[in-house]
This record gives structure tokens, C-alpha cells and sequence, in this order.
């Protein structure tokens, strides 16, 4: 339990950052709503977009809450100031959501508010994933009100594959403040509905309409980590990027990033990144579903795995070389099989991959290692596997 004095700490801490967030937050032209006082505890949900949601999250609720954050933010300085100042509350990548969820609704029965990004990891295309009714769920495990908070611009000014921050116009806008009797009597059918439509942000499609500029450093940098594959010669890992610029390694096609977000260049054939990035993810599925069972699909070197802890170290396993199958990936000694996973998720730039295979905690990763691959492969062996399970139900039923 935590002692007075520390709680005190959260809220004045909480409360500082509220005052000063509008100033911090000026350079990226940021307007938003602001929260007026409720009588009852609240849930916040919102679309995930940048490194500094949270602050623009802050900026318009003047009351203390408490943040769900990556696990991965422990074993940085920002997270260890972030445990002391506020306590959030952490969340494992690539494993069971159990203990956060638990943690969620405690402290929401507590009286206290909570601030969520159901998406879990910010969009590589600028699209807010749509989420399964296991949102509206916790709301209501949680027994609080809900207020639903919609991002835009954030895409943009820090896209989820690059390693650069731009400067361009971001909004925030209150959707809907439900209290918690209003949360009760809906179906969580209705309320996820609700969620979906209040946080759901097309980036590119807002942008068309506003065409506002992102100046920044090196707007391409970056880039490869996300269109994994050429759309004129077919090569998967072919792109590079500098500055703002990109080109294809095998083919030579090439183009640039522009501050407006758009791709242009004479034989581009998408001029946005969400175009070419859900065709390049379309066509990686088609490659992995087109294999045989345990065939090998994908190699890479010059990679690392490393052992999350139950303390939140990281340990260095080896250095070396992964192998991705239909059926498991093989990293050394190390054979990862799919059917013991739990689940695999993405960080960072794309650039990594954390699992929970056999109720441990592993991470991949390496400076030209493309993160995408490896999830499609996790994600086509479900498939199958659902399919399977569909098949098998189905051969039963006629038989019985």
C-alpha cells in the first residue's frame, strides 16, 4: 500500500505537469479540449500516437490519474523517474495482460482515475487498430465512468517507424464523458462500438484535408523498418534512407519524404505510407501463407536475444543469427515454438520483437532487423491454427 506522502507526491507531481504541459507542448501548435469536474472516478481511452500523448493526455485533464505504460520503460532513466513521480501502472509486451488488468481495476475501485492506450503500441501506418469488446469489458470490470479522448496530427509528428521528431499542428478532442451508471447500462457491444468510433484516426485521410507541414530533420530515416518491401522489383529488405530520402538497394527506385507526409517520386507507386505499408503487409501474409508447414520463410543476422526478468533486467542471451519458420523461430540453440508462445508484439521502431514463449519473457532485435517479418509469422501460424480448430468443429458437427 502506498503511504500518504507518496500519493501526495503523484497528484502534486501530476498537477505540476498539468500546469506546464500547454508550454512544453507549443511547439507542436497543440489545442485541446480541457476535462471539467466529474463526481464520480473516470477511465480514460485514447488513440496512441506519439511519445508525448501522455503529456497532451495531461494537458487536458486537470485531475490526477494514473498511466498505463510499457514494461519496457523500466529499464530506462525516464521510467525510473516516471515509477518515483507517478507510479504507473506497467504492461508487459507480448505477454498475458492479466496482472496489469487486475492492477487497472483496483485502482479504479479505489476512487482513483486511469489513463489507457487500449491500442497497446502506436500505429506504423497512422490508422487506430480497431480494438475487441475486451476494452469495453474493463470499463466495466472497473465500475468507473469513461471519457474517450481522439488524437490528431500526432502521426505525423512522430511516425512510429522514424527516428526523428517533427514540429506540425496536433489537437486533442473529448469524445464522449460517460459517467459510471451510464457505463453500466449499456451493452459492451455498444460500448466498444463507442470507443472504436470516438478514438478511431485515419492520419493520412485527416492530412489530405489539412495538408499542414511537419518540419523536421530527417523525415525519411527510417522508413525501411515499416515498407519492408519494394514495390517495383519485389525485394523484401531492399529499402534505405537518408535524410529525406529513400531508394530501393536492388531496383533503384527512389523518392522522398515530404513535410506535408506524402511520398513523391516519378515511379512511386503509392504516395503515402499507409498505402505501401498495408500492401507490403499484405504481401508478406500471402508469402507466409503460400509455405508448407515448417518450411523456413525468413533469415536474418547480426541480431540479439535477451531474457526478460520477473525484476525488469534484461539479459543478453546471445549474439548471432534468427531463423523464422512457419512453425517456430530458431535463434542458435534457442527453438522458439509458436504453439508455445503466449503472445509476440512489436517495439520500438519495428526493430524488435517481444514474446512470451513458455512463461518466459524474450526479446529479438538488431539494427537492420525488421521486426514485421517475424509477427506475420506468429500471426499466419494462428491463423492456421484457428482454422484448424474451425475445421475440426465443423467435421464433428456432421457427424454427429
Amino acid at each position: 500500500m502506498k503511504s500518504g506522502h507518496e500519493k501526495f507526491r503523484y497528484r502534486f507531481v501530476y498537477k505540476a505537469a498539468h500546469l506546464i504541459s500547454p508550454f512544453l507542448l507549443r511547439k507542436y501548435s497543440f489545442k485541446t479540449d480541457k476535462m471539467k469536474k466529474t463526481d464520480g472516478n473516470y477511465i480514460v481511452m485514447a488513440n496512441h500516437l506519439t511519445e508525448v500523448d501522455m503529456l497532451m493526455v495531461c494537458a487536458a485533464f486537470p485531475e490526477h490519474m494514473y498511466y498505463v505504460a510499457g514494461e519496457h520503460l523500466t529499464r530506462s532513466k525516464t521510467g525510473r523517474r516516471m515509477i518515483w513521480a507517478q507510479n504507473p501502472i506497467f504492461e508487459l509486451k507480448g505477454a498475458p495482460a492479466f496482472d496489469t488488468i487486475k492492477e487497472i481495476v483496483k485502482r479504479a475501485k479505489d476512487g482513483n482515475n486511469i489513463m489507457i492506450f487500449p491500442e497497446g503500441s502506436r500505429s506504423f501506418n497512422g490508422e487506430t487498430e480497431q480494438l475487441p469488446q475486451n476494452a469495453a469489458k474493463l470499463v466495466k470490470m472497473a465500475g468507473c465512468g469513461l471519457v474517450t479522448y481522439h488524437i490528431e496530427g500526432g502521426y505525423f509528428v512522430a511516425p512510429r517507424w522514424a527516428y526523428t521528431v517533427r514540429y506540425g499542428p496536433m489537437k486533442g478532442t473529448i469524445k464522449h464523458v460517460l459517467t459510471a451508471k451510464q457505463v453500466a447500462e449499456m451493452s459492451r457491444e455498444d460500448l466498444a462500438k463507442l470507443i472504436n468510433e470516438d478514438i478511431y484516426e485515419h492520419a493520412h485521410e485527416t492530412q489530405r484535408k489539412n495538408m499542414y507541414s511537419y518540419k523536421g530533420e530527417r523525415l525519411a530515416e527510417g522508413i525501411e523498418n515499416y515498407l519492408i518491401k519494394c514495390t517495383k522489383c519485389g525485394e523484401l529488405d531492399s529499402l534505405a534512407s537518408k535524410d529525406n530520402r529513400f531508394w530501393c538497394t536492388k531496383c533503384g527506385l527512389k523518392g522522398i519524404y515530404t513535410e506535408q507526409g506524402f511520398l513523391e517520386g516519378e515511379e512511386l507507386r503509392f504516395d503515402n505510407v499507409y498505402d505501401w505499408g498495408k500492401w507490403a503487409e499484405e504481401e508478406t501474409e500471402k508469402l507466409v501463407d503460400a509455405q508448407e508447414e515448417g518450411a523456413l520463410v525468413f533469415h536474418d543476422g547480426n541480431i540479439k536475444l535477451y531474457e526478460i526478468t520477473d525484476a525488469h533486467e534484461s539479459i543478453d542471451l546471445l549474439n548471432g543469427e534468427v531463423d523464422g519458420y512457419t512453425d517456430h523461430l530458431q535463434v542458435g540453440d534457442y527453438r522458439f515454438d509458436f504453439k508455445d508462445f503466449y503472445a509476440a508484439s512489436m517495439l520500438y521502431y519495428g526493430k524488435t520483437l517481444l514474446f512470451t514463449c513458455n512463461n518466459r519473457h524474450f526479446g529479438i532485435t538488431g539494427e537492420q532487423y525488421h521486426a514485421i517479418k517475424y509477427q506475420k509469422l506468429y500471426d499466419g501460424f494462428k491463423k492456421k491454427q484457428a482454422q484448424r480448430r474451425l475445421e475440426a468443429k465443423r467435421q464433428k458437427a456432421m457427424t454427429e
